[in-house]
């Protein structure tokens, strides 16, 4: 999954938009050509393959955006953030075939860390 540097943490991955109606959304997005459906709950979330990079559409009421970070060892990124002083919520199991962790930054935007599940 792209190149990894010694923490395992790889390029942005994809962005994630809080949206008010996933449906009419996902609408929009899957004009774009090259844009791939890879996992649809309804009216909930929404990931998209466009390219290299993942766009995911969820319905939440607050906050606009977050971002994700992909890392070919996302266990080694947890314990490298730990011992670096950062609060990381451990990884954990997605609905959606990936382990990610959910972070905030200091203003409250969701920084996700993820990496698919083999």
């Amino acid at each position: 999954m792209g190149t990894g540097t010694d923490s395992g943490a790889t390029p942005l991955g994809g962005l994630t938009l809080h949206v008010a109606d996933v449906e009419r959304s996902l609408q929009f997005y899957r004009r774009l050509p090259g844009v791939e459906l890879r996992h649809h709950e309804p009216g909930t979330v929404a990931r998209l393959r466009i390219g290299t990079g993942w766009l995911t559409l969820l319905n939440l009421e607050e906050g606009r955006f977050h971002v994700r970070v992909d890392c070919d060892d996302l266990d080694g990124f947890y314990e490298t953030c730990l011992t670096s002083g950062l609060d990381v919520p451990p990884p954990r199991d997605m609905p959606w075939g990936e382990r990610a962790s959910l972070a905030m930054d200091p203003d409250g935007n969701v920084v996700e860390f993820g990496q698919p599940r083999d």
